[in-house]
């Protein structure tokens, strides 16, 4: 099976299935796969951060509360494991069922940093309009511009 990966440059490069060897004593030199402690790290990883960006998306469209400083938190904490986890693996080693995994992922966090940009946009206009109430009220009209002509 022959899946697609994103390298670095954004180009797409072909991803050949890699095995998950079964014990130590399958593994040559010529043939690089991934252990299973590695398969089930990544895994683990994905699966944290999956869910970290499903309960932030969901509070994020008003189905729930969630503390964004927390979730900040714990998803930097999460995305530093899954990287610490690909790096352990490679991505020349990744079977096909993590790179959809990882493609899914990546879906998830484009979904997610759309709806943070639009709630902070919304905040920055909220501050924007106090702001001007503030300074409306605190004007005594000693600088406003006349109206009128000379």
């Amino acid at each position: 099976m022959s899946e697609m990966i994103e390298s670095k440059h954004n180009e797409l490069i072909s991803h050949e299935e890699k095995p998950v060897i079964q014990y130590i004593g399958q593994l040559d030199d010529t043939d690089a796969y991934i252990l299973p402690e590695d398969f089930a790290a990544l895994s683990k990883s994905i699966g944290r951060v999956d869910r970290l960006l499903s309960a932030e998306n969901e509070a994020l469209v008003g189905k729930g509360d969630i503390d964004l400083e927390e979730s900040a938190y714990l998803k930097g904490r999460a995305m530093l494991d899954l990287d610490m986890a690909g790096k352990i693996v490679g991505p020349e080693n990744l079977p096909g069922v993590i790179v959809v995994r990882l493609q899914d992922l990546k879906e998830k966090l484009a979904v997610n940093l759309k709806l943070l940009s639009t709630q902070l946009n919304a905040v920055k206009d909220v501050s924007d309009l106090l702001s001007q109430v503030m300074k409306d009220n605190d004007s005594d009209g000693t600088y406003d511009s006349l109206h009128g002509s000379w």
